[in-house]
């Protein structure tokens, strides 16, 4: 799916970070464990790019953290993965329940 079939715009999301709280139901191992920044973001989803590894409709839940200070709550999985420059991947995360609003 390219961006001209895209169901929502992806936008950057400067300062932008989400944090994993469960993957598959359980509390992330510290080889999984991330704090990091979002690349871009959309209602439907985000891709952030990380070296930590996660497999193909991993369910997991993540805080997002917006510019603005706010923070939402959401369930999501893993529905691709490329690989990037120095052993890094770029994850996209979509949304299954607990859709936010980005205005």
């Amino acid at each position: 799916m390219d961006a001209m079939t895209r169901k929502h715009n992806r936008i950057s999301c400067e300062d932008c970070r989400f944090e994993i709280l469960k993957i598959n139901g359980k509390e992330p191992g510290s080889e999984q464990m991330l704090d990091g920044d979002i690349e871009n973001i959309s209602k439907g989803g985000f891709k952030f790019i990380t070296s930590q590894q996660y497999q193909l409709d991993d369910r997991i839940i993540v805080r997002l953290y917006f510019a603005d200070g706010r923070s939402h709550e959401t369930l999501g999985r893993i529905c691709y993965c490329n690989d990037e420059d120095q052993g890094r991947y770029a994850y996209g995360f979509s949304i299954i329940s607990g859709f936010y609003s980005l205005a």
